[in-house]
């Protein structure tokens, strides 16, 4: 038998020795009675389920225009980031001897 196993069985069986000791908790008023008479709750077929929230056209045209200006925010900031570098002359080229060296 592996020096391992003849240390962690006699401990799993300590653990689950003792754990057996210990009390259920309470759950009294945290789960709620459920009635036997009631019946069980119809299923849908997932073609109902999806259904848009907007669905006139002002909504849409709304979002789409809010969705085209925060894109075209985001590309800017994104020029903005690509435009400075993100490592100096000095830090480059201290990575790139570590690198290849």
């Amino acid at each position: 038998m592996p020096r391992a196993a003849r240390f962690f069985i006699p401990l799993a069986v300590i653990v689950i020795s003792v754990s057996g000791c210990a009390d259920r908790p309470d759950l009294t008023g945290r789960v709620a009675p459920v009635a036997k008479g009631t019946a069980w709750p119809t299923l849908l077929p997932s073609d109902q389920l999806t259904v848009d929230a907007d669905t006139d056209a002002s909504g849409t045209a709304q979002t789409a225009k809010d969705l085209s200006a925060r894109a075209a925010a985001l590309r800017a900031r994104a020029a903005r980031l690509a435009a400075t570098p993100v490592l100096s002359s000095t830090e480059r080229a201290r990575l790139s001897a570590a690198s290849n060296g």
